[in-house]
């Protein structure tokens, strides 16, 4: 008896080249899309509509002739790119945070891929309730032994990779929760910033539903900024802040009277 055919799942050639084209993002900058059309031995009309799936997904925003994975103050990047850099930092912030739970609490988190790092540590903790709109914490929990998941529903945003709008902010306003722990795009002054307004709405919904709040900042924050205002620093019960921040920003947040907490 023949044997049935299994043809290899192959990806198909522009799904590699739009790998290639996100692991040659990971450097930072922005790439010359001429160049990158050369680089890749295509034809520029190729290469366009290569790009205009990333654009699509999230991925990354073009600028002038060339495009870019990096955060801008209109544009956040895609949390494909974001969940990459700055891991050691995360993780050492992740730590710091499971600190400040205990077993049998309800724990409401955003869909940053600092917080997601919070995850890795869940055992610690456990039992443990965990509301989130962040898709990747949802499938990472879900089978997680003594964890019990709440999906906060709402519109999928692929760059975010989480899930946003009325039906999110609604959910998370009907609970009360112990502790929120969340992140943000940038940091300047006293003050959290993000470039989506839809983000704004859900972050400050997480923050009036919880009895504590914790804040978690890798270095890379304080470089860039962003078009909207999320929150005051000083209004967070707990701001962990990576220990590789340019001490200026460490002495500003200190002088300021925010709770701050190196790691």
């Amino acid at each position: 008896m023949p044997k049935a055919s299994s043809a290899p799942k192959n990806r198909s050639k522009s799904d590699i080249r739009k790998s290639q084209i996100l692991k040659l993002l990971l450097g930072g900058g922005q790439l010359v899309i001429k160049d990158l059309a050369k680089q890749l031995d295509v034809s520029l009309m190729t290469i366009h509509r290569d790009l205009a799936d990333l654009e699509a997904n999230g991925a990354i925003t073009r600028v002038r002739g060339a495009i870019s994975a990096e955060k801008s103050v209109l544009f956040e990047s895609s949390y494909l790119y974001r969940e990459q850099k700055h891991v050691a930092e995360k993780r050492r912030l992740a730590q710091a945070a499971i600190k400040h739970i205990s077993a049998g609490m309800a724990v409401v988190w955003d869909d940053s891929t600092t917080v997601f790092q919070v995850s890795e540590f869940i055992r610690d903790v456990t039992p443990i309730t965990v509301l989130s709109n962040g898709l990747p914490v949802l499938d990472r929990l879900a089978t997680e032994p003594g964890v019990e998941v709440i999906a906060l529903g709402g519109r999928y945003h692929r760059g975010f990779n989480g899930f946003f709008g009325i039906q999110c902010e609604q959910a998370i306003k009907s609970y009360r929760v112990d502790v929120a722990l969340m992140s943000s795009t940038t940091v300047e002054g006293n003050f959290l910033y993000t470039q989506d307004e839809h983000v704004v709405r859900i972050k400050r919904a997480m923050l009036e539903a919880a009895n504590t709040s914790i804040l978690l900042i890798d270095s890379s924050k304080f470089e860039y900024s962003a078009l909207n205002k999320v929150a005051d620093l000083r209004d967070f019960d707990h701001v962990i802040v990576s220990k590789d921040t340019h001490q200026r920003h460490i002495d500003d947040l200190t002088q300021a009277g925010v709770k701050l907490e190196l790691a």
